[in-house]
């Protein structure tokens, strides 16, 4: 990490993103202020690019998550822009799974719906403890053959790339360790609902069905709460599967984010 020139560099972003700001305040698409500041730093000749494809790159494996970085300033510098009343923890995960990914040691998440924008800037730098593994983890007893597969799969993924990322990169790693283990399993599964025995016409989803009897739904969390066992054990019901799998990827270890849960 060359400190000096990051400095400089995201000072001048940030210099232009203001400057975008004053201009348009709050209040408009996303896609405008991205537009508007590219043309700001297009004409203060800072290189960059905008809608830039990112690879999801896991053991040596290309895997297409569609992540898109919103702007890449000098081949170095990630922009996340948003459009918000309020930045929540899942903008964070968003822009570093972009810094881990691309090994980008600063990134900027910028939100243009504030009164001052400097309210708005959130300033990210990669360290080895945002990227902390842990390696020593093991499932401790009481799992079907079928658990242990998923969850070794699963405890593999996190030792790799670590807790903090976007839930969809652990889900799409998920699939790509399952395939390679030769685990069948479905995404987007489609449970159909019933209401006192009648079909209702429509559909709840599950993110993963594996092997046609264990619902597995991949999250990255603060803390497992009620709600979220509350939405896999109405799944489970109405998929009449025997037990289903919440994995929160980002705890410290995963072991510590696993939960089985029976009907």
């Amino acid at each position: 990490m060359n400190v000096d020139h990051d400095n400089q560099l995201s000072g001048a972003v940030i210099g232009a993103a203001i400057a975008v700001h004053r201009q348009l305040g709050p209040g408009v698409d996303e896609a405008a202020y991205e537009a508007a500041l590219s043309k700001r730093l297009t004409a203060e000749k800072i290189p960059h690019e905008c809608q830039v494809p990112l690879p999801l790159v896991y053991k040596d494996t290309t895997l297409d998550a569609g992540f898109r970085l919103d702007v890449l300033v000098d081949a170095r510098l990630p922009l996340e822009l948003k459009a918000v009343e309020a930045t929540l923890p899942i903008h964070d995960a968003q822009l570093l799974t972009y810094m881990r990914l691309g090994s980008f040691p600063l990134g900027l998440l910028i939100n243009f719906e504030v009164a001052v924008l400097k309210q708005g800037i959130r300033r990210k730098v990669q360290t080895t403890a945002t990227a902390r593994r842990e390696d020593s983890e093991q499932l401790p007893d009481g799992f079907d053959a079928l658990s242990r597969e998923i969850l070794d799969a699963a405890i593999e993924i996190h030792r790799h790339l670590g807790p903090g990322l976007l839930r969809s990169a652990y889900e799409e790693c998920l699939c790509h360790e399952l395939l390679r283990r030769r685990i069948p399993f479905i995404r987007q599964y489609q449970v159909p609902l019933l209401c006192d025995g009648q079909p209702l016409g429509q559909s709840a989803e599950v993110s993963l069905l594996v092997a046609d009897s264990v619902p597995v739904q991949c999250l990255s969390v603060g803390e497992l709460s009620d709600l979220h066992e509350a939405r896999l054990l109405a799944r489970i019901r109405q998929g009449n599967w025997p037990y289903g799998l919440l994995l929160n990827f980002n705890s410290p270890t995963l072991t510590r984010g696993i939960r089985r849960l029976t009907r």
